[in-house]
């Protein structure tokens, strides 16, 4: 994944924890679990008036109750004294109502009990019941058992003869819809928990499956596959788990591409080296063997091998110095460097007129152009300063045709420190072969020390330019 991916992601991802994630699920859960109870609630209620409450389901029942009560007082002989007896039945038949009464007094009243605050279908059965005990509460105790003149039947309230062959006011009423709601209750209950877990169960999946993932993506690239991209998903605590380990991967990557490319670089170098110390290295032993074999003619040819020997030395000599550089730069890739800040404008004018002097000295013309502000700060490491000067002018001092002036400008250029060596190269060394150590070297330091480094070859001119920043507090103040 690319960076600009990477970022593309997390700008339209919200950044929203886990936590937070949680807690918007358990309150969704909550949510649609009230939801639930209440459309369970609102069933509830429109099948209790269906199945129980309606009047045809009613009256079937209340009929259905009186039938089976006169079979069990026919069958059974019973009369309202029989309580135990009576009792039984009751306990038999399930949220239904008993109750035998006379003129005089209630005779029996057992089974089941409706809450007195539920008034819900009772208002017209208890409203009879009452009119008839107030119809044949003023006979006296003289008077009939029951007056059936002035008792009004209706669906709860009838007479009903019993053992003894005499007829008492019997009120029955079944509250079969109080199951229908005790159940309902339980299973309304059951619900609303089992859609509250499977709402957390489903987020909890959710957020198991994302980490299933990375773990399996992780174990790919674990088995060597590299290449295998990581989709972290959300921009939570996993997605940022996610981009730390895709990072980690493309960090790899990146590892792996600069040591294969260190890898080729120095094979090719080696490849060179091995080339140009071999030529220099044949012709030294060959002229060693002539020595030892004595096979000169005169002292002066004798000198003339040994003086060849002396320069196939110095050249085998500084192949050996510019690989030793060389390593000395590339040898620590992950070490940073000491900087410390320095006056450019003292620092690089000390350097440049000390290697002018060398140069000159060797029979190198040097025109100095120097115009570098003293108190123009730059962040360096002084050994490396000094050992990209040495490589510069070695090369010169190589290459650089004596017939033409070296020309070196160091000068400030808004917000950097820049110097140039240009000079004409000499026809013999366009012919070498070089193996680049010096110049890779040199961009090498240039880059450790956050500078710039360009090599630029026209025609028989070869010019390298050199840049440093400038500290940033000194070119505000000089802006």
């Amino acid at each position: 994944m690319t960076e600009g991916r990477r970022l593309r992601d997390r700008l339209v991802r919200p950044n929203w924890s886990l936590n937070f994630k949680l807690t918007v699920a358990l309150v969704m859960a909550a949510v649609i679990t009230v939801g639930v109870y209440f459309v369970a609630t609102a069933l509830e209620a429109y099948f209790a008036q269906v199945l129980f409450l309606s009047e045809q389901a009613k009256t079937e029942a209340v009929n259905e109750k009186y039938h089976d009560f006169r079979m069990f007082v026919w069958e059974k002989k019973v009369i309202p004294t029989d309580t135990d007896i009576l009792k039984e039945w009751v306990d038999d038949e399930h949220y239904t109502q008993l109750l035998i009464y006379d003129n005089q007094h209630d005779l029996f009243s057992a089974g089941y009990v409706v809450d007195t605050n539920d008034t819900s279908g009772l208002q017209n059965e208890n409203s009879t019941l009452a009119a008839n005990k107030e119809a044949v509460a003023h006979l006296s105790v003289n008077d009939v058992r029951i007056d059936t003149s002035e008792f009004t039947t209706d669906l709860y309230n009838q007479i009903v003869t019993f053992g003894d062959g005499k007829n008492y006011y019997v009120y029955i009423n079944v509250n079969r819809e109080k199951q229908w709601y005790a159940i309902m209750n339980v299973m309304k209950v059951l619900l609303a928990a089992i859609v509250f877990l499977l709402v957390v169960l489903m987020y909890n999946s959710s957020m198991l499956r994302r980490v299933i993932r990375l773990s399996e993506e992780v174990g790919e690239i674990s088995l060597g596959d590299l290449q295998r991209e990581i989709h972290p998903g959300a921009d939570d605590e996993i997605g940022k788990l996610a981009h730390s380990v895709d990072d980690m991967r493309d960090s790899l990557l990146e590892t792996m591409d600069k040591e294969k490319a260190a890898w080729d670089a120095n094979a090719q170098l080696i490849t060179a080296m091995s080339h140009d110390i071999r030529t220099p290295l044949t012709s030294l032993i060959g002229y060693l063997d002539i020595i030892d074999g004595k096979k000169f003619e005169t002292e002066e040819e004798l000198q003339k091998y040994i003086s060849s020997c002396r320069d196939k030395a110095f050249q085998l000599k500084d192949l050996s110095d510019q690989l030793f550089r060389y390593f000395l730069v590339f040898g620590n890739p992950g070490q940073e460097r000491p900087l410390e800040e320095m006056d450019a404008g003292i620092l690089f004018q000390q350097i440049l007129v000390e290697h002018a002097g060398e140069a000159t000295s060797y029979g190198k013309g040097v025109q100095l152009d120097y115009t570098i502000p003293e108190g123009s700060m730059i962040r360096v490491d002084l050994s490396a300063v000094q050992r990209l000067f040495d490589n510069l002018f070695s090369n010169i001092m190589k290459y650089a045709d004596s017939r033409w002036p070296v020309e070196i400008r160091a000068y400030r250029e808004g917000n950097r420190v820049m110097l140039t060596l240009s000079n004409h190269i000499w026809e013999e060394a366009q012919k070498v072969e070089s193996t680049q150590i010096g110049v890779k070297t040199c961009k090498r330091i240039c880059e450790e020390l956050h500078g710039t480094f360009h090599a630029i070859e026209e025609g028989n001119i070869y010019t390298t330019e050199v840049g440093f920043p400038v500290v940033a507090e000194d070119f505000v103040k000089e802006g």
